[in-house]
């Protein structure tokens, strides 16, 4: 059973380093789907990116993506960002989004920032055992 174990904590390393070449331990085995990231994805096109950029790299907005989205989010929970995402996007039409939305778009923002996806959808009571990293406990 330990061996299980450790092959599958080695794969999912092995994962979150292909996403992007950042290791997320505290993530695995995954808290969203990769369909739940892909509808996040779409949905992101369609309500972020004018601001967010279509990789979420930031253009008017702030990134939701990379080192200076981690440096601001970092220790924060993911269940944070949801009420913010929640509550205050999108710009000009705050509170529009459905709370799946809301999920799909977190799922997206985890992965873009190399979180591995697991084998079900991101739900909310999920949200707030998912901490985001900083950039320096990356290393």
């Amino acid at each position: 059973m330990l061996r299980i174990a450790l092959a599958l904590a080695l794969l999912g390393l092995c994962l979150a380093l292909a996403h992007g070449g950042h290791a997320h331990f505290g993530v695995f085995p995954g808290w969203y789907s990769q369909a739940q990231a892909q509808r996040g994805r779409s949905l992101a096109l369609q309500q972020c990116a004018a601001c967010h950029g279509p990789k979420l790299e930031g253009r008017y907005g702030p990134p939701l993506a990379g080192p200076r989205f981690l440096a601001r989010w970092g220790g924060r929970s993911a269940e944070e960002l949801g009420r913010y995402i929640a509550t205050r996007m999108p710009l000009g039409r705050a509170g529009s989004l459905e709370s799946k939305q809301v999920l799909e778009l977190i799922a997206y923002i985890l992965q873009a920032n190399g979180y591995p996806a697991g084998p079900k959808d991101l739900d909310s009571k999920s949200l707030r055992q998912i901490q985001f990293l900083t950039p320096d406990s990356k290393k």
